[in-house]
């Protein structure tokens, strides 16, 4: 293959008649995706869209959305997913920044451009179509076969623009899917954003002929009645998800489960064991990023360890070193990195190839974690998230874990605070159940009992949320 658009051309030459995508709409098999992602490919082409221009796509996950990042790719196009969620100023920096030339939607969040726009028809939707203004004689990126640009979640710095190549998505989804170890036979519960979860989830699926079940809520209700209707085999889900269905007392099961994977951020313990005990299938974590694919999962096979993102995938090698790029002993904190089949190519914003990112052939991840002694890995935290109590490493994962154990607490946030004596304190912001009272000394004893002295917060104070990135991780 020589375009990642030809895994969509195979897998409607191989299973035709099998689902291929479950949404509100009802469900589309293989061939009808791939016929009408041709005539949608066939208008875009027929519109100017050629290779080298930047399209964003921005959408409600659904098969408007699939067929129109895979339109474009095999229009030779860059495609830049973009949440429909997005607030107008977000989209116009975003667009300003990758000098993208044109939008496609599905009119689901707000109008991206302010230029003319057309409107083009694709099964039971009505997408829009605009320019933006960019200028169409030059090519987004310096690489002639880019074909993918996502930017990074920022949770703890600024936004970078990834690029990839369709040579690297295609090998990135190929290991991905030995990773996975899923068929035609399989169908996979979908709940996460696809602006954030396209090149090693949803592509992947496609690869192997999987059916995307795409869930129009994340009610537990709701996850659970599609999971029974359309005999889901597989959940790959954030942490959110798997505690709202550990938390549900209707007694619907998963009968068809196989398989249930976490992933965008570290799973509490307790929630994993908490799943598991409600539906009798153990919690596994993939250790997903937008630079490496799928580098780091649990064992999908006999019992996982929910503090682990598990084993190197299929092709991929991982080291823990220390800030001079050296290998550290097993058991001791180090900075991750990683090398294997389909790492991005490039940062669009300033321009590094991914030669000039690595060092001395590894990419390091920005999280710090432990190798234990049967080569499982453990991350800790971000490095720039890390708080540094007298020395000490605090990590707000870890502390959040222990929080989101209290039965009055839903959500929560750890932080550092500067402190004239100890350089930093820890902080946490919690929501607390409806009923809860705000019993800030409990809480504290709670975590005393718990968490070493340097990590118990310092200050508590009481949210009505938490902020998340579109992607689902916790914004630091």
């Amino acid at each position: 293959m020589d375009s990642a658009y030809q895994l969509l051309e195979a897998a409607a030459q191989a299973w035709p008649d099998r689902p291929a995508l479950v949404d509100d709409y009802g469900t589309m098999r293989y061939h009808e995706l791939y016929a009408q992602t041709e005539t949608l490919k066939a208008q875009l082409l027929q519109m100017g869209i050629s290779k080298g221009l930047g399209l964003a796509v921005m959408g409600r996950n659904g098969r408007a959305f699939v067929a129109a990042m895979l339109a474009g790719l095999g229009c030779g196009a860059v495609v830049v997913p973009l949440s429909h969620q997005l607030k107008l100023a977000e989209i116009t920096q975003l667009l300003q920044d990758t000098g993208v030339h044109a939008v496609l939607d599905d009119q689901t969040g707000v109008m991206p451009t302010g230029g003319n726009s057309l409107l083009i028809a694709f099964s039971a939707q009505t997408l829009r179509f605009a320019w933006t203004g960019a200028d169409t004689g030059q090519a987004m990126t310096p690489l002639p076969d880019a074909a993918f640009i996502r930017y990074t979640s920022g949770t703890t710095g600024n936004s970078k623009g990834v690029v990839l190549r369709h040579h690297s998505i295609l090998a990135r989804v190929e290991h991905a899917s030995k990773a996975l170890r899923l068929s035609s036979e399989d169908a996979v519960l979908w709940v996460l954003p696809m602006a954030f979860h396209f090149l090693v989830s949803i592509l992947v699926y496609i690869r192997v002929g999987a059916k995307i079940i795409v869930c129009k809520d994340i009610l537990a209700s709701t996850l659970l009645q599609d999971a029974d209707r359309h005999r889901a085999t597989l959940l790959y889900a954030a942490p959110m998800h798997f505690r709202l269905l550990a938390a549900d007392t209707s007694g619907m099961l998963m009968p068809a489960l196989k398989a249930a994977i976490s992933t965008s951020s570290a799973i509490p313990p307790a929630i994993a064991e908490a799943f598991t005990r409600r539906f009798r299938v153990p919690v596994s974590q993939a250790y997903g990023i937008i630079e490496a694919g799928l580098p780091l999962l649990d064992s999908l096979t006999g019992l996982p360890d929910p503090h682990s993102v598990g084993f190197p995938t299929d092709g991929f090698n991982v080291a823990v070193l220390d800030d001079n790029g050296l290998p550290i002993p097993d058991g001791h904190i180090g900075r991750l990195a990683v090398c294997g089949p389909g790492l991005f190519d490039a940062y669009l914003k300033p321009w590094q190839t991914a030669g000039e990112v690595m060092r001395q052939g590894w990419f390091l991840t920005g999280d710090l974690a432990v190798c234990g002694g049967d080569g499982r890995i453990t991350i800790c935290g971000r490095e720039k998230a890390m708080i540094n109590v007298s020395g000490n490493k605090a990590f707000p994962e870890e502390i959040e874990a222990v929080l989101s154990t209290h039965p009055d607490i839903v959500a929560c946030r750890a932080f550092g605070q500067a402190h004239p004596l100890f350089g930093e304190v820890v902080c946490a912001e919690v929501v607390l159940t409806q009923q809860a009272a705000w019993d800030v000394e409990g809480l504290l004893q709670f975590c005393r009992q718990r968490l070493s002295t340097y990590k118990v917060p310092q200050y508590l104070q009481r949210v009505a949320q938490i902020n998340h990135t579109a992607s689902g991780k916790v914004k630091r």
